[in-house]
């Protein structure tokens, strides 16, 4: 029985791609507990701070913005509400740092541009929430829609 079970380990250990392990070729990092400053590391990586998007000042910009082209893929049943959706997503998770905007925000934003308010404006996104395009996040005052990233990608 010791004959078998040494003749599995010889063959997967001689069946592992590249070359052995080696640990000490691991550099250790000391340091003392609490010692580490997440903020002056998250800086050196360059990676911006979330704020908070100021929906008038994201409504300004839109009314100004020439109508975004529809988007390709039409199950939706209305690509160009859902184009004007993707650039208020686009521009909240990018510019703020967000990954999400209540169902109330995204309706102040471009309710009237995509011609959809309260029940409607609902049930339009739930389509793309079935569809995947969209993440349903519950939690805090209200029900949150997040951007797939896929989405925010297509075209």
């Amino acid at each position: 029985m010791s004959e078998v079970e040494e003749g599995e380990e010889g063959e997967n250990t001689s069946s592992l791609p590249g070359p052995p392990p080696n640990p000490s070729s691991i550099p250790s990092v000391v340091r003392a507990v609490g010692n580490l400053d997440l903020n002056s590391k998250v800086d050196e990586l360059g990676f911006s701070k979330k704020t908070e998007p100021n929906i008038n000042a994201i409504i300004e910009f839109l009314n100004e913005v020439e109508m975004p082209l529809p988007l390709s893929n039409n199950l939706s049943g209305d690509p160009q509400a859902e184009s004007w959706l993707q650039l208020l997503m686009t521009l909240v998770v990018r510019e703020h740092g967000h990954s999400s905007l209540p169902i109330s925000s995204i309706e102040k934003a471009i309710g009237e541009k995509m011609n959809r308010e309260g029940v409607e404006l609902e049930i339009f996104l739930d389509r793309l929430w079935i569809m995947g395009r969209l993440e349903r996040i519950y939690g805090g005052a209200e029900v949150q829609y997040s951007p797939n990233p896929s989405w925010l990608e297509s075209q």
